[in-house]
């Protein structure tokens, strides 16, 4: 008896102090959370601090972030500096496990208990306690299966054609410009790199951030594990998108930025449709690829707020500084890095497109100084109306505004919608090809598919960056976002916009209904005439400036890289040797070769001119090789010839024939070779 009294004394003196915590600093949500729990419930948690305390040193950076912010003349700031130590082990004196610790936001991810809360919330410098995101997605269009051609053996784009010509990023490659040195990071469901077309996919730095090894070292797998993941399904879109982006099979699939180098952060969850998402996994992610690896450009297909009226988010927080991951975001903006982030889409799995009086962008898309990318058709080059053309319900991109494009006034007044900011920005392919990871019935993993939404917009449209950042190294990302919003398709509509900036008559109202008008924008059209032509205005908050013309970006200003043009060759063979002459002091030759398509048994032989054979080189199954002169290309090395015989003899001075073979063909060159 006399034990259980004082537990419950312990209880009642619990409620006391949380009843009094309550009314500090703790969220609503959390508030509520809480109180209507039990007290042996966990919960995830942001801590944020009022200062840093003490700390005042630096920390050490990767010299590729150092460079990226030197470029926009971006020096270390408050931000930067690290969470307090004493801080973090206040947090760990409670009990509470850390998660992710965010110098950026001056916060702490925590995993606690309700009184273990309650304690945290007492703590001095403690300034707010918030809940970690979750949601719940939306059913996904499951992808058509095995609708491209492997028949071709020439190097071509494949099925993967229509996206890539759509903002001519095939004619930057034939430039050749194909993303070479330029660090993009894609954040994702995780990356399975053993289909065909991703075999030469160059990875500098890959992170599992959903989990943490036993000895608290960071999971560098990336792909399916099946101890962690339960279905390949898990890891299907981020595959996908790499391949998007960085894939390589001729007369298959060739990504926008094939040869860039890639940073792989595996943060989202997928369990089909009940998908928990946890905000500070995406945080940790960020920070990581920013100032840890360098990265150039971030892609992600993040959206949080529910495709229904039950939001976790409401739409005037749709504001570019309200939620977490906006603020991380625009944090990485700031620090010098290219951020893409797709708008979202309308799913079918609603029982109508939407009753909402407000638009169906979804967080950090509306994050200000990011590129928000929307979708079209490749073929018809129309926003992917989610309205049929006999009014049947379809998947379709989401639109915007933001919530800050929204002037809002006292109770009583009416106006129109200013422009403030314009969401999309952009707009790119909403049909995309991409390797499938899940295996047949056969067990064969090189499978294609096609799907849609804006999440394969996005990472198309950041491998264009790459490319214009390849060109442009000294361009930061506002030059890249100033050239493709030059380039755009619907640029003459925007200008028309803002030309006109009351022109869209809409009535608004009070919280939560801001502007009932915009509710048509995903459903209907606002035309306006200037000059006897007609602008559809709701374009502006589907397209924002239209489909980016690569070339007309490139030549925004001009290129500081110029490539000379490369006239590929039109079957396997061998490239001119150098040095050549060579001299016994050179060490030996090298061979270069180019490969049309992938081949099992490659073998180089030289010859004296009498035919004789001196030396034989098998090189084995070889992957063909990308297109573009090998001197740029690190991953198809040339052979090498150390002027000795098969017995380790040197040969004689003289001339001598290299003859490759294949399988598929041969090629030769000669050599000469003075001692």
């Amino acid at each position: 008896m006399k034990k259980i009294i004082v537990i419950s004394i312990a209880l009642i003196s619990l409620v006391t102090v949380f009843s009094a915590a309550s009314q500090g600093n703790l969220t609503p949500s959390l508030k509520k959370k809480i109180t209507g729990g039990k007290s042996s419930d966990t919960f995830l948690c942001w801590v944020f601090f009022g200062d840093k305390g003490q700390a005042k040193n630096f920390p050490g950076l990767n010299e590729n972030a150092l460079k990226r912010r030197a470029k926009i003349g971006r020096e270390l700031s408050y931000g930067d500096l690290p969470v307090s130590h004493e801080y973090l082990d206040r947090i760990r004196r409670t009990g509470a496990e850390i998660r992710v610790v965010s110098p950026w936001l001056n916060a702490v991810s925590i995993k606690a208990s309700v009184g273990q809360i309650v304690l945290i919330s007492g703590i001095d410098k403690v300034e707010k306690i918030d809940q970690v995101l979750t949601m719940k997605r939306p059913s996904v269009k499951e992808p058509s299966e095995n609708l491209i051609s492997k028949s071709s053996s020439a190097v071509d784009y494949g099925s993967s054609q229509a996206q890539i010509q759509l903002m001519k990023v095939d004619q930057l490659h034939k430039k050749g410009y194909s993303g070479s040195g330029v660090r993009l990071t894609i954040i994702d469901t995780g990356f399975d790199r053993w289909h065909e077309s991703l075999l030469r996919v160059k990875v500098v730095a890959e992170r599992d951030f959903q989990r943490v090894l036993a000895d608290g070292e960071p999971d560098t797998i990336t792909s399916f594990e099946i101890d962690q993941d339960s279905i390949y399904s898990q890891t299907w879109h981020g595959t996908g998108m790499l391949s998007i982006a960085g894939g390589y099979k001729p007369g298959s699939l060739i990504g926008s930025a094939y040869n860039a180098d890639f940073i792989l952060a595996k943060t989202e969850m997928y369990f089909g449709d009940d998908f928990r998402q946890e905000e500070d996994w995406f945080v940790a992610a960020v920070q990581w690829a920013v100032d840890s690896v360098g990265t150039d450009i971030i892609s992600s297909s993040l959206g949080y707020r529910r495709w229904s009226d039950a939001a976790s988010y409401s739409y005037d927080q749709m504001d570019g500084k309200t939620t977490l991951s906006a603020i991380i975001l625009d944090s990485a903006a700031v620090r010098g890095v290219l951020v893409l982030n797709s708008l979202g889409n309308v799913n079918t799995s609603l029982t109508s497109l939407t009753s909402r009086p407000d638009t169906c962008i979804a967080t950090p898309a509306d994050a200000d100084g990011i590129l928000t990318v929307g979708g079209v058709w490749a073929t018809s080059l129309k926003w992917a109306d989610p309205v049929g053309a006999s009014g049947e319900r379809l998947t379709g991109a989401a639109a915007g505004p933001a919530s800050d494009s929204i002037k809002i006034l006292p109770t009583g007044r009416t106006d129109s919608a200013y422009i403030r900011r314009i969401k999309p920005e952009i707009a790119s392919s909403w049909q995309n090809y991409y390797a499938y990871n899940e295996p047949d019935d056969n067990g064969n993993f090189n499978r294609y598919a096609s799907s849609i939404g804006t999440s394969g917009a996005t990472v198309l449209t950041a491998g264009l960056c790459a490319l214009l950042l390849e060109a442009h190294p000294s361009w930061g990302p506002q030059d890249v976002i100033n050239a493709l919003k030059y380039s755009g398709s619907n640029k003459n509509t925007v200008e028309a916009f803002f030309s006109v900036p009351e022109s869209l008559d809409i009535t608004l109202g009070t919280y939560p209904n801001y502007n009932p008008g915009f509710s048509g924008i995903a459903t209907d059209h606002k035309y306006y005439t200037s000059n006897g032509v007609t602008y559809d205005l709701y374009d502006v908050y589907r397209l924002g400036w239209g489909i980016p013309d690569g070339i007309a970006a490139l030549y925004h200003s001009p290129p500081e890289i110029v490539y000379p043009e490369i006239a590929l060759p039109e079957k396997d063979q061998l490239l001119d040797p150098y040095p050549n002459p060579v001299k016994a002091s050179d060490g030996g030759v090298y061979l270069p070769f180019y490969l049309l398509q992938d081949s099992y048994n490659v073998i180089l032989r030289i010859y004296t001119l009498d035919g004789r054979m001196v030396r034989k080189l098998e090189l084995g199954s070889l992957l063909g090789s990308y297109p573009i002169s090998f001197e740029r290309d690190d991953t198809q090395r040339p052979a090498f010839w150390d002027l000795k015989d098969d017995r380790g003899q040197p040969v004689a001075s003289g001339l001598y024939i290299a003859l490759m073979t294949t399988g598929w063909n041969q090629s030769s060159k000669k050599i000469m070779v003075i001692r």
